[in-house]
């Protein structure tokens, strides 16, 4: 790398630096932007495409993200973060089968994040298939037991399965990890079926 092009990778990278911070400060609109600038100088940096696909999924423009994030995967090649964060937006997108294709494949690659195991098992539970799903909050909680978004998950899917003592469990498992899941459950239809069963102690 000449002189002329350490400057412009210097550039670049500063760009980035600055996209980080922007969006971590709320400022969105302003880190697509500054992202953006940063691919101009340097458009063969995946790190530039990521951190702007990150932005544009937490900003409800989720083809967009996935653009990005193809195009940092057919620069850097299978990256478990990459995949997980692809896997999550098709989810958003409905597109579960892509979905679990990607986040398989992150598992694969990182089996020990808990992260991918329960974004795999909410696309399966929207499928129905509530047995792998169950299978996947409780492999997602083994690796994390505090990880209060598995067990809830796990006993909204219990509870619709009709398992009322296992939603019960979890779900208070959930709310003592974070309280807030308390009124969530309540605004949920997913627990109707165990309210008023003997083995559903919750409410």
């Amino acid at each position: 790398m000449d002189e002329g092009q350490q400057q412009v990778a210097a550039e670049a990278n500063r760009y980035n630096t600055m996209g980080i911070a922007q969006a971590t400060q709320d400022m969105a609109a302003q880190a697509i932007v500054t992202f953006s600038k940063a691919i101009e100088l340097e458009p063969d940096n995946p790190g530039y495409y990521y951190n702007r696909g990150i932005v544009y999924a937490n900003t409800g423009s989720p083809a967009l993200a996935i653009e990005d994030f193809t195009r940092a995967i057919e620069l850097r090649g299978e990256d478990a973060d990459i995949l997980n964060n692809r896997g999550s937006v098709y989810a958003m997108m409905g597109e579960l089968d892509l979905a679990i294709a990607d986040l398989t494949r992150c598992i694969e690659l990182n089996p020990n994040q808990p992260e991918p195991y329960n974004s795999r098992a909410a696309a399966l539970a929207q499928k129905g298939d509530y047995f792998a799903a169950v299978l996947d909050f409780a492999r997602a909680i083994d690796i994390r037991p505090q990880y209060a978004e598995a067990h809830f998950n796990l006993a909204r899917v219990n509870a619709m399965m009709g398992r009322c003592d296992l939603a019960s469990a979890h779900l208070r498992d959930a709310i003592e990890l974070q309280p807030a899941y308390k009124q969530v459950a309540r605004a949920l239809g997913d627990f109707d079926p165990c309210k008023g069963q003997p083995g559903f102690t919750v409410f």
